[in-house]
């Protein structure tokens, strides 16, 4: 999972910290929940709140892609 995610991410990302697994109540059997953050940075520039979207949904893309991985409601 963090290789996908540091592919997608790109430059940008500084680490990645999971911090938290829930199995229970709204997720399916046999799922996992899992919370990350994401540290985003750029040395030359200020990122934007556009910048900081597209790398989330990058890294939502290619987890759904690749680990059939989806947010949860």
């Amino acid at each position: 999972m963090r290789d996908v995610i540091e592919n997608a991410a790109g430059a940008a990302l500084e680490s990645v910290v999971l911090f938290d697994v829930y199995r229970g109540k709204g997720v399916s059997e046999g799922c996992k929940s899992l919370a990350m953050g994401l540290i985003l940075q750029d040395k030359k520039r200020t990122l934007t709140d556009d910048d900081v979207d597209a790398v989330q949904r990058a890294v939502v893309d290619a987890l759904g892609e690749t680990l059939n991985a989806e947010l949860r409601e």
